[in-house]
């Protein structure tokens, strides 16, 4: 939320570890092209005391863009350093306050230009056994400029068989859930992130990504504090842009642009499918 839309802390506040590998295809010029990503989230706690919790997470992605044209092709990283205070108001009342900062790019020579910033807040309310809210804003300093990321947190669960959660509108779900062990249902999420290439080869340029997804889900709990999940589906938006070092929107809401927006050297734009498989450990 690659990066990153607001932080993954915020939808699922009990998993520790989270590894998942998706591949998207998608077509152009007659060629078939995978962009193939590799995504790991590793939460840790630091610090609790009375109505204070602090927790930092390390995280890595790896996108490996396939048959792309030359100026596309190759493997883009992403290292990223998260801090997280939580303060509880209440029993029922939070507020989160959340940073981050990582290094996007090709690592063909790293400087600071291959920096990316994140930084927000939520407010959280449970409601009731069945249902807690957030209420956040994040906001995003992106290679192509400046992105605001408006989010709603929910966890509603009306009964023992149904489940509505997730980020509205970047990353909602809706789960049936059969038994202890399995569910299955629906995934829609969204992101937008960017990369830096090569300063020496490319001139730092930067590609931009944008995809919005819609999955079919299957969790099952395989252990007692491990689950497996797999999604398949399509990408029913999805771009790769080539943009010049010196091209920004000045401003994004999620993945839509304010004003203006600066013409890319090359663009990928078309839809495709989309498969996931992802495992999550949860202690609590």
């Amino acid at each position: 939320m690659t990066f990153l839309f607001a932080n993954s802390l915020l939808a699922q506040d009990r998993d520790l570890l989270n590894v998942n590998y998706a591949v998207s295809t998608l077509k152009y010029n007659d060629t078939v092209a995978n962009a193939n990503l590799f995504d790991v989230k590793l939460k840790l706690p630091v610090f609790q005391k009375k109505q204070h919790t602090i927790v930092g997470i390390v995280g890595y992605k790896n996108l490996s863009l396939q048959n792309f044209p030359a100026d596309h092709t190759g493997n883009l990283h992403g290292l990223t350093l998260q801090g997280v205070w939580i303060y509880k108001l209440s029993d029922r009342k939070s507020l989160t306050f959340f940073a981050q900062t990582g290094l996007f790019s090709d690592l063909q020579d790293v400087s600071g230009k291959d920096f990316r910033y994140t930084a927000g807040l939520r407010y959280r309310v449970k409601h009731s056994e069945k249902l807690r809210t957030g209420w956040g804003l994040a906001y995003s300093r992106q290679f192509f400029g400046n992105q605001i990321i408006p989010f709603i947190d929910v966890d509603y669960r009306p009964n023992d068989k149904w489940s509505i959660t997730g980020q509205f509108p970047i990353k909602p779900k809706v789960l049936y859930h059969f038994n202890d062990k399995w569910s299955a249902g629906i995934e829609v999420s969204a992101d937008a992130s960017s990369y830096r290439l090569s300063a020496t080869e490319s001139d730092n340029q930067f590609i931009q990504v944008n995809q919005w997804t819609g999955l079919a889900k299957l969790e099952y709990q395989f252990a007692k504090n491990w689950e497996l999940n797999i999604g398949v589906g399509r990408n029913f938006r999805q771009s790769y842009k080539l943009y010049d070092d010196t091209a920004t929107t000045p401003w994004t809401v999620i993945t839509m642009p304010l004003g203006e927006k600066p013409d890319p050297i090359y663009e990928i734009d078309n839809n495709g499918w989309n498969i996931q498989v992802g495992i999550l450990f949860k202690p609590f």
